[in-house]
């Protein structure tokens, strides 16, 4: 195995073991980026570490501080100066002053409510105002892994609920429910790019898709630009 993608010692179930499709156009963006760019929720680092190693000054955030310590550790001291690390999560995440070239959010979301999401996109879109591209992912209810949920869902979007992918206790239609929260937030591509052009951006690209490394779970990706 690569030392590049070993796994942390720490490393949990749901951490990016390889890059997927979304992660590498944040790193073709972020490559010739003129500005700061921005990965929240940077988890083992993979996409982090990867954009400093091709030049890009790079703000990493996540809740985790030992995640932080691993992605200090993957990066060769002489990249340093291009890497800034903060512990801390969405919604609670803001700059008085930004003006990030790239945004980095992947399979985040699952863990907000409606407000925070709400609250955490237009963040997003003020600090990559006026010129910055968001790269952003979301696990959807597609998918085997959520069949049991699917019915029910169906059922919330015939009613026209706003949110119909919330469910407060996750274990209700998963049984083997591991999450680090009672609850999660599915989002299909319909919401969440409906979401995104409420906060001011245009979406330029979607895609919906098995994770690479569990078939069984299908995310939605999404490339953005501000509205400006």
């Amino acid at each position: 195995m690569r030392p590049e993608l070993a796994q942390p010692p720490f490393a949990a179930a749901g951490m990016t073991p390889v890059l997927d499709e979304l992660s590498l156009k944040f790193l073709i963006w972020a490559r010739d980026a003129a500005g700061d760019c921005l990965d929240i929720g940077c988890g083992n680092g993979l996409a982090a570490a990867a954009a400093v190693a091709r030049g890009c000054r790079l703000v990493a955030f996540d809740p985790d501080e030992q995640a932080l310590e691993w992605l200090r550790s993957q990066v060769p001291p002489v990249q340093h100066a291009r890497l800034k690390t903060h512990v801390g999560q969405l919604p609670h995440i803001d700059f008085k002053t930004a003006n990030f070239a790239a945004i980095h959010v992947a399979r985040v979301l699952h863990c907000l409510t409606a407000g925070e999401l709400e609250q955490s996109l237009r963040k997003f879109f003020r600090w990559s105002y006026p010129n910055g591209k968001l790269f952003i992912s979301a696990l959807t209810p597609l998918g085997s892994f959520w069949q049991p949920f699917q019915l029910e869902f169906q059922r919330r979007v015939a009613a026209q609920l706003r949110w119909p992918g919330y469910i407060t206790d996750a274990s209700q239609f998963c049984a083997q429910w591991a999450g680090s929260t009672d609850s999660i937030h599915l989002l299909d591509e319909r919401v969440l790019c409906r979401e995104l052009e409420s906060a001011g951006f245009i979406v330029e690209e979607v895609k919906c898709s098995p994770l690479p490394w569990d078939r069984e779970q299908v995310c939605c990706a999404v490339v953005a630009r501000c509205g400006a």
